[in-house]
């Protein structure tokens, strides 16, 4: 309990002092383990939120999520996430997407791709990464579960490691978008019943 007390601690402290900076990128990542958040607040504050990319827009310039934009274009899902609709992703980056080839003994992360997309089953694991609404990482922290878009719920667990989502480390938070937010994943999460 004092951990979690602690991390809740070190996140609004983030989110206070991030919020008044100048010089922070929503392309840089920033471990969440540490207690860390990312923001754009300068970007919103200058122009609105809706001067900022979408959360597409976002992920193609970031330049770590060429698989995830891949899978998105597979799944015919770009947009949705070009639209106005507030979403909250948790986003696994190219490390990632490559991991989960590996561990289906497929040689990378677009490969991954086409594998599930050939089985029927790459709009399920996508859906399993979106939840509606915009939650940032404070709420994301403060909650034991969070529902996925596929309305299965993901478990949210902090520890010494970091905080997780169904298993998979948040390597990043609150990367901000015009509709919604971006937490950077390390993993592929898998859906319930998968």
């Amino acid at each position: 309990m004092r951990k979690r007390i602690g991390f809740l601690s070190a996140v609004v402290l983030s989110v206070t002092v991030v919020g008044c900076s100048d010089s922070m990128s929503p392309a840089a990542p920033t471990p969440m383990a540490s207690g860390s958040v990312m923001s754009s607040g300068s970007d919103e504050a200058k122009g609105g939120r809706a001067a900022l990319p979408t959360i597409a827009g976002t992920a193609v310039a970031a330049g770590r999520f060429t698989t995830l934009v891949y899978a998105l274009g597979k799944a015919g899902l770009v947009d949705t996430f070009n639209g106005s609709q507030q979403y909250t992703v948790f986003a696994p980056n190219d490390m990632a997407f490559d991991a989960a080839a590996k561990a289906f003994s497929l040689p990378d992360g677009k490969a991954l791709v086409d594998y599930l997309d050939n089985a029927g089953k790459l709009t399920q694991v996508l859906v399993y990464h979106v939840a509606q609404g915009d939650r940032r990482a404070q709420g994301v922290v403060s909650s034991a579960q969070v529902r996925m878009l596929d309305g299965n719920f993901a478990a949210i667990t902090i520890g010494d490691d970091g905080v997780k989502i169904a298993g998979a480390p948040i390597l990043a938070a609150d990367i901000i978008a015009s509709n919604g937010i971006i937490h950077e994943l390390g993993f592929v999460m898998i859906p319930p019943g998968f």
